[in-house]
């Protein structure tokens, strides 16, 4: 994290904020830190993670997906009563349980880990 002064964040703004964006910046007042600056993302990643709220606007838009992925469990999704009978069993058997525990990582690296 680069550390700033105040007088600095007046001449060099543009510096200073390309600094919070990428690592998050200090600013400092006589010689002590007063303030930091973060980018939004990790602003909201923070929020997230203290599971307190964001507000909307500061919240980023998630980028539509116009393919699947690929569905690490080979659930064809076309049948939806025969998927969900399928999964209804392999839940109840434990089949299938790394993957479920792997695709529930990702989504907790890309969402971050959420208090209820």
């Amino acid at each position: 994290m680069r550390a700033f002064s105040s007088v600095d964040l007046q001449k060099q703004t543009g510096d200073v904020q390309r600094a919070a964006d990428r690592e998050g910046a200090v600013i400092t007042s006589h010689g002590k830190p007063r303030t930091v600056m973060l980018s939004v993302e990790e602003f909201c990643r923070l929020k997230g993670i203290a599971g307190e709220a964001v507000e909307p606007a500061l919240q980023p838009r998630q980028a539509l997906t116009l393919r699947p992925a690929a569905d690490p469990l080979s659930y064809d999704g076309r049948h939806f009563e025969a998927v969900a009978r399928r999964m209804a069993q392999e839940a109840l058997s434990g089949i299938g349980e790394d993957a479920v525990e792997a695709e529930l990582a990702a989504v907790r690296r890309k969402f971050g880990r959420r208090r209820p």
